[in-house]
């Protein structure tokens, strides 16, 4: 009898642990592989930056990396790490770090990926300076965005241009005030190493690797594209009209642009020092359909959000305005004179020079740009 119970409780406890692995099975599918089996996935960030003469570090703090995947079985979701980390861009050039990694079942198509900056610091000079990205939250289309290999990952060219602006807070302080303007793809790579696996791991990009990172970025540029622009002033008066159009067929993020030439610059009076006021690049936040400049500290404190531009769809940006921003002036006292230093905050309104040719560049996903000549 005892033997019956024994067998009928052995074969019950058997049908229990099949539908526990079963259940794990359905909620985990991976979990029964060995880890050499399982299918890694890794995220991982290379970075060619653009910076001002002297930047030895420019120290990129991130979180909240998302990745929106969609499976075999027709399912989708925003798979999200909790990770944050820092990375200093300017040793990734022609190198990546992983800063993420996860598992994601053979065959998933990885569309997008999404992070959020939350500060950026430069050291120039050797004086470290606070940075604020035009943009605190990237998005990119995944390029060959299909996982098919069991050990694969994202590589993200984060391609940022550090822009200076000397100016004054609304207080009078003085500040050389800095802006990381954004471009980004992102592409599905294999041919990776397990040691790659462990976060902060930098490995030199191979050349296959770059091969593809400009076959990305040259298929995005013809995909979203700068189809006109025009540039005019009167007076003090900047009007600014850029048309983007969407010729591919997944949406594009558009956070903002840049316009690089040489500007008009009024009062021209020289600083202490002797040199004159420089602004070469002008940052524009996006705003819905409009462009919003940062101009210095208290500009960039404005609340802004990007544009999602839909395939087949334009949209034209503008601005009308003055460019205008604070700066400090000192002047010494005359030799033997008992007067104080005086200390003047002037506005400067900055104009484009009619006739003068000027690129536009969009930033965010890929890398467009166009030329616009300055018009009365």
């Amino acid at each position: 009898m005892s033997g019956k119970w024994t067998l009928k409780y052995g074969l019950a406890a058997m049908l229990v642990a099949v539908i526990v692995i079963a259940a794990v099975l359905v909620v985990n599918p991976l979990s029964y592989l060995a880890p050499s089996q399982k299918p890694s996935f890794l995220v991982m960030l290379t970075d060619p930056p653009t910076v001002p003469a002297n930047t030895t570090v420019l120290n990129l703090n991130y979180s909240k990396i998302m990745l929106y995947v969609h499976y075999t079985n027709g399912t989708s979701e925003w798979l999200n790490f909790s990770v944050s980390g820092t990375v200093d861009l300017l040793k990734l050039e022609n190198m990546s770090e992983t800063i993420a990694s996860t598992q994601i079942p053979i065959n998933s198509t990885v569309e997008k990926i999404q992070f959020t900056i939350t500060s950026v610091d430069a050291t120039i000079n050797g004086t470290v300076y606070a940075v604020t990205p035009l943009s605190s939250t990237i998005v990119m289309s995944v390029a060959n965005s299909k996982v098919n290999e069991t050990f694969s990952g994202v590589l993200v060219d984060f391609n940022p241009t550090l822009v200076m602006i000397q100016a004054a807070e609304s207080n009078g302080t003085l500040v050389d005030y800095f802006v990381l303007v954004p471009s980004a793809t992102a592409t599905i790579v294999t041919s990776l190493n397990r040691a790659q696996i462990k976060v902060g791991t930098i490995v030199e990009l191979g050349q296959n690797d770059r091969e593809k990172l400009v076959h990305v970025v040259q298929s995005f540029s013809q995909n979203l594209t700068i189809t006109s622009a025009s540039l005019s002033v009167k007076g003090n008066i900047t009007t600014l009209n850029v048309t983007l159009k969407n010729n591919g067929d997944i949406n594009f993020t558009i956070c903002g642009l840049t316009l690089h030439g040489d500007f008009n610059v009024t009062p021209e009076i020289p600083t202490r020092m002797g040199e004159r006021t420089v602004l070469g690049t002008i940052p524009f936040r996006v705003n819905g359909t409009s462009l919003v400049p940062i101009l210095g500290v208290d500009s960039a404190s404005l609340v802004t959000s990007a544009l999602i531009l839909e395939p087949g769809k334009n949209v034209t940006l503008t601005f009308t305005g003055v460019l205008e921003f604070n700066k400090i002036y000192t002047f010494k006292r005359r030799r033997g004179s008992i007067a104080p230093m005086i200390i003047a905050v002037i506005p400067i309104v900055v104009t484009p020079i009619v006739g003068a040719t000027y690129t536009l560049r969009l930033m965010n996903e890929g890398f467009q740009t166009l030329k616009v000549n300055a018009t009365s």
